[in-house]
């Protein structure tokens, strides 16, 4: 019992001495006397000025306190001479007792006014480099969540007013964050602590974006597991006008951040801009090392044109106004620190649905990856209403060029597969289409490509290089058994060609824009179409109208519709600068064989060809003009693709027709002169 008294008696003493010390410290120190030399210190350590301005307040007893009236810290040498961090006041303390049990125990921390200035130079230095750690030698790094660290709290920490300054010299922009505020409740190991946070932030000439957070935190520093809930983000999408103004709001549920299983789940995740509501989940695995994460996201139904509108932007005109009214997605993500992808996607425009997978797969050279189904998709809807026509007394001047896009073709990495049920392009309509992709360093490949195109099966390729000066076009078609009377109608806007066949094209044309490619197109076209017909001309009904005004005879009456039929029409051609040369134009007719020669200009987009119709007999009600039959009469085609004019040679036809009077008037004369011959050269007999 003895020993134990003498034990108390001692620690008691030693108490008494540790009190009266703080006490006589407390009393007698002064740590103003001391700047000087605090100063020096810094200056050694930080190789940096530190400047003191205020005075120094300290208290030792129950909290070791330390109060700051104005500090200024000096920048690094070679970035200027503002300061790098200042602050108007600041004040922390911490408990002394619990530091001899291994605990930090941190009371109030305040600052007021503080100020950073962050600054990357034209080298690509920066500024707090020498500060980081940066200038030195990498270091492994420190073991983690090893048992016995320390505890540490914090009773509440206060930002006032702060200012970050972020200025980058090498690219010349500049980033102000203002107005800077943060407040927490106690922070301590394992206890929830409430977190605000509010800023306004500038970058260049823009307006001014005000951003608010708050969550409630629960932080695990010793089992380095820590969890966000009712995490909420608040701020502004600001264009170059402060009216042009769209609220963007983030809400997480929960988050749970494990860093020693380097886990990250994330729940009820909410993201709102403007018209906008994107919803999902995301976790993660490896995220220190091999981050990998996936999840799904869910974008509620949104008019595309009212989304534009929130950001200022015209919604684009199309020809259907009814279009661009409503979009919505959901998918599986997946991304690592290389790539991001969406898999079991499903895309909705309109009436048009999407799914299937779309991922880049190297973020760096942005590897584009494509694999995707669309049930029906009309493009033509989305394109720009067409040009009004004016009436004008002045020939109607063709429409510009449009130039191929080099610089994009250049920077597509792009390779994929796509199908589509149902189609539409360019007024031509496409079932079951199957496209290939293939796109890298301004070489791209369209193939394969095949469709059911008008009852008929289509398949060919694409490929434009754009690697050189030039852009080169190549292209390979073929169809079979297609129904010529729809596809010319929605492609050209003409019902004039109608019937069933087959044609080939190969052709290839280098220019930068797609006139030039069109004047120097070279390649072979090969044709076959059977029953069918012109429509607009009746061929028959000219060359017996030209019979008449030949014999000066009424003019025939066209009954039916102005059509040739025929029932086949085939040849081949050869194109040389954009301009088509066929000489083996062949089209079988009821009574009628026309065969010839001629050209189509594709840039200028006439034709000229003259042909020889050959009547082969005929029909009842026209025997009356049986002295047609084996006659030969030129034709001549001329005027546009889309408008031709057919007219037969009269004047060729009328020579004809005199001469071939001539020849059997000469032949009478030369039958009467041998039969009077005979007749002199008997009566001498």
């Amino acid at each position: 019992m003895r020993f134990f008294k003498w034990a108390g008696l001692i620690v008691a003493g030693l108490a008494g001495l540790l009190v009266l010390a703080i006490v006589l410290v407390a009393l007698l120190f002064d740590p103003n006397k001391y700047k000087s030399d605090i100063e020096r210190l810094a200056q050694a350590q930080l190789n940096r000025n530190l400047k003191l301005e205020g005075d120094l307040k300290l208290s030792l007893f129950p909290w070791l306190a330390v109060q700051v009236a104005s500090a200024r810290l000096g920048e690094r040498a070679g970035f200027g001479d503002q300061p790098f961090v200042t602050v108007n006041s600041a004040r922390l303390s911490i408990r002394l007792l619990p530091l001899l049990h291994g605990a930090v125990e941190i009371g109030d921390v305040r600052l007021d006014q503080p100020s950073i200035h962050l600054i990357t130079d034209e080298r690509g230095r920066h500024n707090f480099g020498d500060l980081a750690g940066e200038d030195q030698a990498p270091q492994k790094n420190a073991p983690t969540g090893e048992s016995g660290a320390v505890r540490a709290s914090v009773a509440s920490l206060d930002i006032r007013d702060g200012a970050v300054l972020v200025e980058n010299r090498k690219d010349k922009s500049r980033t102000m964050i203002r107005d800077f505020s943060m407040s927490t409740g106690a922070i301590s190991s394992s206890r929830p602590f409430d977190l605000q946070i509010s800023l306004t932030m500038e970058q260049d000439q823009r307006p001014p974006i005000p951003v608010k957070l708050a969550a409630t935190v629960t932080p695990d520093f010793e089992a380095q597991r820590h969890r966000l809930d009712k995490f909420s983000l608040d701020t502004r999408w600001v264009g170059e006008k402060k009216s042009d103004g769209v609220p963007l709001t983030l809400r997480v549920k929960s988050l749970a951040l494990d860093l020693h299983q380097q886990t990250l789940a994330l729940e009820g995740l909410e993201l709102a801009a403007g018209h906008a509501n994107l919803t999902g989940g995301l976790t993660g695995k490896n995220i220190l090392d091999a981050p990998q994460f996936s999840g799904e996201v869910e974008l509620a139904a949104v008019s595309p044109r009212d989304l534009l509108k929130d950001f200022a932007i015209a919604p684009p005109a199309t020809r259907d106004a009814s279009v661009l009214k409503q979009l919505s997605l959901r998918a599986q993500i997946q991304a690592t620190k290389n790539s991001v992808g969406m898999q079991q996607a499903q895309l909705k425009l309109d009436d048009t649905t999407a799914t299937g997978a779309v991922s880049i797969e190297d973020l760096k050279t942005m590897a584009l990856h494509l694999d995707l189904g669309v049930d029906r998709i009309d493009f033509d809807r989305y394109l720009p209403p067409p040009e009004k026509k004016e009436k004008s007394s002045t020939p109607e001047k063709a429409s510009a060029p449009t130039p191929i896009p080099v610089e994009l073709l250049r920077a597509l990495n792009v390779r994929g597969d796509l199908k589509i049920g149902e189609a539409k392009f360019a007024g031509m309509r496409m079932t079951k289409l199957h496209l290939g992709m293939n796109a890298r360093d301004g070489n791209v490949h369209f193939a394969p490509t095949d469709a059911v195109v008008y009852g008929g099966e289509y398949r060919g390729a694409l490929a434009i290089d754009a690697s050189g000066q030039q852009p080169r076009l190549t292209v390979e078609s073929h169809a079979n058994n297609v129904d010529f009377a729809p596809l010319f109608k929605d492609m050209f806007d003409t019902q004039r060609v109608s019937g069933h066949g087959a044609a080939n094209l190969k052709a290839t044309g280098v220019g930068a824009d797609t006139l030039a490619i069109q004047k120097s197109l070279n390649g072979a076209v090969d044709f076959n179409v059977t029953n069918g017909a012109f429509e607009g001309t009746d061929l028959w009904f000219e060359i017996r109208r030209a019979r008449a005004l030949l014999h000066r005879e009424t003019a025939p009456t066209q009954t039916g519709p102005a059509r040739t039929p025929f029932t086949s029409c085939k040849g081949s051609a050869a194109i040389r600068d954009g301009v088509l040369t066929n000489n083996d134009l062949d089209v079988a007719m009821q009574y009628l064989k026309v065969t010839g020669q001629g050209s189509v200009d594709l840039p200028k987009n006439t034709l000229d060809y003259r042909l020889i119709a050959q009547v082969l007999k005929m029909s009842e009600t026209d025997q009356a003009a049986n002295d047609l039959v084996d006659a030969q009469i030129p034709v001549k085609i001329s005027g546009t693709l889309s408008s031709p004019t057919v007219r037969p040679d009269v004047e060729a036809l009328v020579k004809a027709r005199v001469q071939k009077e001539v020849d059997k008037q000469t032949d009478k004369l030369r039958q009467r002169l041998q039969d009077k011959l005979k007749d002199i050269l008997g009566g001498k007999e």
